[in-house]
């Protein structure tokens, strides 16, 4: 069975592919019909967030078939909104990790300088932003020790930004977080296998996203559970905001194919369904040190970014597979990080992609695909309650 949208467009490529590498792919609909993708060029530890301008905007005007370069900002981990006749570009600022927001007035041109309105360090990646009751909302991570040497993730605490919509947004008073919550770990028993302490992934919750079920709020988070061995599991946080005060707590665990990597989850009105691309583990038990480490593949096996799966739910708590999207046989690349737009009948896929780059992770492209009537994959998933 061929991938749905296996051929696509090379949106940007690094520079170098050896110290610049692609991330934090996101895509939105500017008022005019445009489209327009963000993302950035990082460079690996130790080395990180020197780059000044380091994220870069580029506008189709011709359905994804060619990129423009519009603009730079200094803004890294970005999620781009619209809200009247305005792009906003909210996420982190480079190396202090404050939480800051932009708009462009030009379609991306140019870039108003950031605002900072949260002055905890965090994290954050291009995940769903939401509106709701007159607010915009967008996830956050962050802990006591944000930054420090010796930080671990296992102490990053979610969080939730609110911004009311009736106000300036470059204003700081228009923003209230809601409280905390930390990472409450991996329940027990759950597996009794677990990877080297030097090559497991430190267990946490990161990239939530903040979307609304029926007019409840919910963050969907990516998690690391046991170092990543076990994978397809993601943790559900609820939100209530009477728009002075917001209550926000875990709720549960539940199982996501691909959960263990960043998704972008996006509500379809007409099929009135959430849909996702995501990265599932074909085989967890893949010896790393004998397979892996030799031909450069970063982290252990629940790091696998090969294959972009498709998946949709009714709740966004139950999954069910539309499709592949893309794949590649070699453990060393990725189609990953997948940021998802809907143009009419079709899904417009953004991917941090690795074809002949370094390994996986450290992606060289940014590539755009398209799934043709994705609506027509999903199954009739009503319900008949009749006797």
């Amino acid at each position: 069975m061929e991938p749905l949208a296996q051929d696509h467009v090379v949106v940007a490529q690094s520079p170098d592919g050896e110290r610049h590498f692609a991330g934090s792919p996101g895509i939105t609909q500017l008022p005019g019909g445009e489209m327009l993708a963000s993302y950035e060029w990082f460079q690996p530890q130790p080395i990180t967030e020197t780059l000044a301008n380091q994220t870069e905007v580029r506008v189709s005007g011709d359905g994804g078939k060619t990129w423009e370069l519009r603009g730079n900002t200094d803004i890294i981990w970005p999620s781009c909104f619209v809200h009247g006749d305005v792009v906003y570009m909210i996420g982190n600022r480079r190396q202090t990790r404050e939480v800051v927001i932009s708009r462009s007035q030009d379609g991306g041109h140019t870039w108003s300088p950031e605002v900072e309105i949260c002055g905890r360090g965090s994290h954050g990646a291009p995940t769903a932003v939401t509106f709701q009751d007159g607010y915009v909302y967008r996830a956050f991570e962050t802990s006591p020790d944000f930054g420090r040497s010796g930080e671990s993730r296992s102490s990053w605490e979610s969080f939730v930004m609110a911004g009311r919509l009736a106000n300036d947004l470059l204003d700081p008073g228009a923003w209230r977080a809601s409280p905390q919550e930390r990472f409450p770990g991996a329940p027990h028993p759950m597996n009794t296998f677990s990877y080297p302490p030097e090559i497991a992934t430190e267990d946490c919750w990161i990239e939530g996203n903040l979307i609304s079920v029926r007019g409840n709020l919910r963050n969907v988070l990516r998690v690391h559970m046991l170092g990543r061995a076990t994978v397809g599991i993601a943790a559900i946080c609820d939100l209530e905001d009477d728009g002075k005060r917001m209550n926000y707590g875990f709720s549960q665990y539940c199982p996501m194919p691909g959960g263990q990597c960043k998704f972008h989850i996006v509500y379809d009105e007409p099929s009135d369904l959430f849909w996702t691309c995501v990265n599932p583990v074909s085989d967890t038990y893949t010896p790393v040190d004998d397979q892996l480490r030799k031909v450069g593949f970063q982290g252990i096996t629940g790091n696998e970014r090969r294959i972009l799966m498709l998946i949709y739910s009714v709740d966004a708590q139950n999954w069910f597979q539309a499709g592949c999207v893309a794949m590649t046989r070699k453990m060393t690349e990725s189609f990953s990080y997948a940021s998802n737009l809907i143009d009419g009948d079709d899904l417009v896929v953004l991917s941090r992609t690795s074809l002949g780059g370094v390994n996986q992770h450290d992606t060289n492209l940014v590539t755009c695909h398209r799934v043709r009537d994705f609506r027509s994959l999903a199954l009739d998933l009503s319900r008949d309650f009749s006797r």
